[in-house]
């Protein structure tokens, strides 16, 4: 089963590019399973935070989701406590999965994200 792990660099303010962007994961087929993981260097707060948008053919599977510490000690992986989402696509064409990470802090921010693409 394939897996797509990266490690971002996202500037204060900034939204990541699309993770599986350029990927041969960029499309998928229908009844394929995405597992997404995600989990940057350091907690936000109330006002300040990490986000997570991901959808499949503009429909929503997390808009604005809190992307937790990375904990020292914990591995991160797709199928740990990190996952954020674990869902099938249904659409009966090709299927766009498009996820992207928003820093809302006022620091540069590194966020790792797992992307477990099954069949």
């Amino acid at each position: 089963m394939p897996l797509v792990k990266k490690r971002l660099s996202i500037a204060a303010g900034a939204t990541s590019d699309q993770v599986l962007s350029g990927t041969t994961y960029e499309y998928v087929d229908p009844g394929t399973r995405i597992v997404v993981a995600a989990a940057v260097d350091t907690v936000g707060s109330a006002t300040a935070d990490t986000t997570m948008d991901f959808n499949v053919n503009n429909a929503e599977f997390s808009k604005n989701a809190s992307v937790s510490a990375l904990v020292t000690g914990e591995p991160f992986g797709w199928n740990g406590n990190y996952a954020k989402n674990d869902m099938v696509t249904t659409g009966q064409v090709r299927n766009r999965p498009v996820i992207t990470f928003t820093n809302g802090t006022s620091a540069t921010r590194t966020v790792d994200v797992a992307v477990f693409i099954g069949g």
